[in-house]
């Protein structure tokens, strides 16, 4: 929240309350009718009464700090669905119009935390993209880098998930879900339908030709 600029060099304290929508939020009332909203740990380390005289220069700190709680808010209402990657929450913060430092303070805050990590992100991600959609390399390297994942680490993930799911038995399992019966020669039209479908899945020619070969379907 941000406050208007004040003429006088302080202002009195006149109430003091805590929020009734967030709990660990301090809503402080100045003697010109400004609210100042400070987080609950930053008035305990520097406690307000009534009565006291408030500086514009400590309104403009209490307002910084009542920035980064709510960005570090938004950053753990976001979290709550599920994870995200750092490219991800960095746009997601920007979205809701908080300042290049404010995210930067929050995402490092959340990787120090471990509750911001690519490489876990990358791997929970692909796992389930693989196992839910049976989905290709190409195509999960195009899903991951819409999330901003750095090129070494999709990688590294792609590495891994495709030795544990088989690319060979994913081709054969869409397949068999169009309803192809091993050796049994697909008409042009249809095989040229499929290929175009498994190719739109991302496996690329040379990996689909080789189950094709397995079917005699060349």
């Amino acid at each position: 929240m941000t406050i208007n600029r004040v003429k006088r060099r302080n202002l009195k304290v006149v109430k003091i309350k805590r929020s009734t929508k967030y709990s660990d939020r301090i809503i402080i009332t100045l003697e010109n009718k400004n609210i100042l909203r400070v987080p609950e740990n930053v008035f305990i380390l520097h406690p307000i009464k009534i009565g006291d005289l408030i500086s514009s220069h400590d309104i403009k700190k209490y307002d910084e700090k009542m920035r980064l709680q709510e960005a570090r808010d938004s950053a753990y209402r976001l979290l709550s669905y599920r994870m995200r990657s750092e490219g991800e929450m960095r746009k997601r913060l920007k979205d809701k119009s908080f300042l290049k430092d404010e995210i930067d303070t929050t995402v490092s805050y959340l990787k120090k935390q471990n509750y911001l990590n690519d490489l876990e992100f990358a791997r929970t991600f692909s796992q389930e993209k693989v196992r839910l959609k049976m989905i290709g390399p190409s195509l999960l390297r195009a899903e991951l880098f819409k999330y901003n994942i750095k090129t070494i680490l999709i990688d590294e993930v792609i590495d891994e998930v495709y030795k544990h799911n088989d690319i060979y038995s994913l081709i054969t399992k869409h397949l068999e879900k169009k309803k192809a019966v091993k050796g049994k020669l697909l008409e042009n039209k249809q095989k040229k339908k499929l290929s175009d479908y498994l190719i739109r899945k991302g496996f690329t020619w040379g990996q689909i030709n080789e189950v094709y070969a397995d079917w005699n379907q060349i």
